[in-house]
């Protein structure tokens, strides 16, 4: 509490003060004597100066409201912004957003209208409203006041990081950095700017290290670059930092925040001594599981570390079984298992509430909510491709929709997972239809998609009535955009050119990696020229790939419809050390061969995947994850 000596007039002002409380805010309240009022209002600026000084924004609220009553043109309009400032730090926003209604255009001079407006940008961003808020905010250049300035870049650097923009965010809060008045403040802010560079994916952070930046965001970029690359591995990321430390002397990370991460990767590391992997070998996943199996070998001889003892376990689909297996394991030493690969059994491992050991599965639970501790979950599951292809096509433009998929269990989850997603992000899914898996025929699912049937019949009818046979060219539907299909390379080979018979030539076609084999076939994929879809960084960027080359030497015999499990068993080897940072740490990202990864609250691995073309029957890369394309 402010110790003040109060004079008759310091009680005067707080009777005053009394009064105004007890009335509307809308009361004007007037000091009776007249001959005191100077003396008064001094007085009350020191008190309200105290107050704010002390971070009694309430207090220096009524003391600036008073103030306001009390003053003419200029400063009457200065205590009423500052009364507003006051309820902004209480985030008193209804009383701000009252205050503000309550006045008249000419009651606040043009540089507190401008502060208004960066209070008010604030308050549109904490109700959601985040491009009303970016909106509303004046331009940074035109705010001179150190306080408004320090607001103004906090609500910029919150509303482009939710737009998309990590970079842009970072930038803003280093900016931040030299109007903190407090090390409390300068310790939040640091963890504001790692956040933003945790959500931007590594080939990014090195684009933008190659270009002209300043200092002080260069330092913040290595050093994440650091904790990136060294996987937080205290062997490697000490001594990193230390070389860090000698070119970045005096930067403002490394005071506190690059120390901290040293000590971090101490508890957070994940370092196993015994490595168990489950997997079926013997079973209908028999091909799946080696694949699995000669990616994870593959990753663990290519390892320069120490390497942890392995043991590979041919396990049981039989749950009782299987459990008896795990503990065996567990009973044998393994502090790290990898596996199941069978859903059904990741489901009873999610049901079992408590694990010794840390558990990396190789799919996933139905339920996508549950958080268990030690479970994480990773997979190639097809829905989220569906998921990701909604949000490409809306970045693209397109918001109506007709989704064309296989008469099949997998066929229903993609059209689901496409259409959820599109509609939860404000598109529409206009008409579906399936199409017989077994045929090579779809033109009836297709005419019914695009309403030609309706266009025959109309047709027919006229002919009918007028006793002419005229030529007829049927017209398909106008009222979308974009055609969602899903499928394999052989059904996806035969809808496209199916769909331009059908008029349907200019539609852009959009669909999941299920319809590339993995490997340049020209010929045969021609006829998928044009049509988008996304896929994993190994099947895109195989020539650029070292760990594609050595496995293709290594089994060459393998077939090429199990490639992709190659690339999920050498991800989930190399996943096990970061894997608890990432679960601390959600919007962090780390680009392996299955994509962009990151993981969720609930233990489950996240995958961002690359957009693709055909172009004369070859797959091409054309955007690097949904990140790039905002």
């Amino acid at each position: 509490m402010i110790k003040l000596r109060l004079s008759g007039l310091s009680r005067f002002i707080l009777f005053a003060l009394a009064a105004i409380l007890l009335t509307s805010c809308q009361t004007t309240t007037t000091i009776s004597k007249p001959e005191q009022g100077q003396q008064a209002t001094a007085e009350a600026k020191i008190i309200a100066l105290n107050y704010e000084q002390q971070r009694q924004w309430n207090e220096a609220s009524i003391m600036y409201r008073f103030l306001s009553e009390q003053s003419p043109q200029p400063e009457r309009s200065q205590y009423l912004q500052k009364t507003a400032l006051m309820l902004y730090r209480l985030q008193q926003f209804a009383d701000i957003i009252a205050l503000y209604e309550s006045l008249a255009e000419t009651d606040l001079a043009a540089e507190d209208t401008t502060h208004k407006n960066v209070l008010l940008a604030g308050i549109y961003f904490e109700q959601g409203k985040t491009y009303q808020s970016l909106g509303n905010l004046p331009e940074l250049d035109s705010i001179s006041d150190p306080v408004y300035k320090a607001i103004a870049l906090h609500v910029r650097s919150r509303g482009v990081l939710a737009i998309g923009k990590p970079l842009e965010s970072a930038k803003l809060r280093i900016e931040i950095g030299q109007y903190l008045e407090s090390e409390l403040e300068t310790l939040e802010n640091h963890d504001f700017i790692w956040d933003a560079l945790n959500r931007i994916t590594e080939p990014n952070i090195l684009n933008a290290l190659s270009q002209q930046q300043t200092m002080p965001l260069r330092g913040w970029l290595e050093l994440n670059l650091i904790a990136r690359r060294s996987d937080m591995l205290p062997a490697k990321i000490e001594p990193w930092i230390s070389k860090w430390h000698e070119i970045y002397q005096g930067h403002e990370a490394s005071i506190s925040f690059a120390d901290r991460l040293i000590a971090e990767s101490k508890l957070i590391y994940i370092d196993p001594l015994r490595i168990a992997l489950l997997l079926p070998l013997s079973d209908n996943l028999k091909q799946v599981a080696e694949a699995i199996q000669n990616g994870f070998l593959h990753a663990y001889y290519s390892d320069p570390e120490t390497r942890p003892v392995l043991e590979i376990i041919n396990v049981s689909s039989d749950v009782a079984q299987f459990f008896q297996q795990y503990r065996a394991a567990i009973q044998n030493g393994a502090d790290f298992i990898v596996g199941p690969l069978d859903k059904q059994l990741v489901n009873e491992l999610q049901q079992n509430h408590k694990l010794d050991v840390p558990t990396l599965t190789l799919n996933y639970a139905d339920d996508e909510q549950k958080a268990v501790k030690n479970l994480y979950q990773f997979g190639l599951r097809p829905e989220d491709e569906a998921e990701q292809i909604a949000d490409y096509a809306l970045v693209n433009g397109h918001y109506h929709a007709v989704t064309l998929t296989p008469d099949s269990s997998l066929g229903e989850r993609l059209q689901l997972a496409f259409s959820q997603r599109f509609e939860k992000l404000g598109g529409q899914v206009v008409d579906r239809a399936s199409y017989p898996s077994s045929k090579n025929d779809y033109s009836p699912s297709i005419k019914q998609l695009l309403n030609l049937n309706s266009s025959e019949r109309r047709h027919s009818i006229l002919d009918q009535i007028t006793g002419l046979t005229s030529e007829f060219i049927p017209r398909r539907r106008q009222d979308v955009d974009m055609i969602f299909i899903a499928g394999n390379p052989r059904q996806a080979r035969l809808i496209k050119p199916q769909l331009k018979f059908h008029h349907a030539k200019e539609l852009p076609v959009y669909t999941t990696s299920s319809i590339s084999s993995g490997f340049n076939d020209p010929d045969a994929d021609r006829d998928l020229n044009e049509t988008l879809f996304v896929d994993m960084p190994w099947s895109l960027l195989q020539q650029e790939n070292t760990d594609f080359a050595a496995v293709k030497k290594l089994w060459p015999e393998q077939s090429e419809q199990y490639s992709r499990f190659f690339a999920l068993g050498i991800d989930a080897y190399r996943l096990i050390p970061s894997l608890r940072r990432l679960l601390i740490n959600p919007d962090e990202k780390i680009d392996h061969n299955t994509g962009t990864l990151s993981v969720d609250s609930s233990g489950r691995v996240h995958r961002e995947l690359l957009l693709a073309t055909f172009n004369n029957g070859r797959a091409e890369m054309l955007k690097k994850s949904v990140e790039s394309v905002k």
